[in-house]
């Protein structure tokens, strides 16, 4: 009888680590944009400031990361802000080494910005949303309405304040299908969790939370919009201040 249990023992530690194995790992990879990103999902993040599209720092960090993991990539506006001609090849290279890794994409489209460039970055997002799905890339564009006029940006008019960070992990979770129901907590107490940017950091007790959201299908472009976007600061009483 003993033996049997052992052998059941060993059978049934034998599947969690083939279950272990084969789990996927949420990662980040891209630019500065998915450096803000990774402050508010705390997911481990290769990004890295000057990342573009285009040249060897993407591809290594899509080497870097681990096999079967679902990478949400956060790229396009440093290319964007030069020439966007010839980007096929490259953005070909991304998917057939992340293939080769057998990696799942949710790729984040280049958000508006408020700068001369955005004219680009429009056309980028229009010829990333044809490409990618085709591909078997889940694509979550970032130029809807709340997103481009809602204040989100800094005053350099292309990186984000903590709730565009906020508002652009909310959005891409939902349609890669993480946590989609209920009201959802996207960072932790304390000044550390948010980008040093950020010039009303809360006090140590605070939390961030957005109001519940509805679930978008996962594949494509979001075709339901969450109603509303709020960022509730709560201080340790009873009464939720909007921000």
């Amino acid at each position: 009888m003993g033996k049997r249990l052992a052998a059941l023992a060993g059978a049934a530690c034998a599947l969690a680590a083939l279950a272990s194995a084969h789990a996927t790992t949420n990662i980040i990879i891209g630019d500065s944009l998915g450096e803000g990103l990774a402050e508010v999902s705390h997911l481990t993040s290769f990004a890295r400031i000057s990342v573009h599209i285009r040249g060897p720092k993407a591809l290594d960090q899509a080497r870097r990361a681990p096999e079967n993991s679902t990478a949400f990539v956060v790229l396009g506006t440093n290319d964007a802000e030069g020439s966007i001609s010839n980007l096929d090849k490259s953005v070909d290279d991304i998917l057939k080494l992340a293939a080769k890794k057998h990696m799942k994409l949710v790729w984040i489209g280049p958000p508006c910005v408020h700068r001369p460039w955005d004219t680009r970055a429009r056309e980028l997002d229009q010829m990333l949303a044809a490409k990618l799905p085709p591909r078997g890339v889940t694509y979550v564009p970032m130029r809807d309405p709340a997103f481009c006029t809602g204040g989100l940006h800094e005053p350099d008019g292309v990186h984000l304040k903590t709730k565009g960070y906020v508002y652009m992990w909310d959005k891409a979770r939902r349609v890669a299908g993480l946590d989609t129901t209920g009201s959802i907590m996207v960072a932790a107490a304390g000044p550390a969790a948010l980008p040093a940017r950020d010039a009303a950091a809360p006090a140590a007790n605070a939390r961030f939370e957005l109001a519940s959201a509805s679930t978008a299908a996962a594949g494509g472009p979001v075709t339901d919009e969450p109603k509303i976007y709020v960022l509730r600061v709560k201080r340790g009483g009873p009464v939720a201040r909007a921000n």
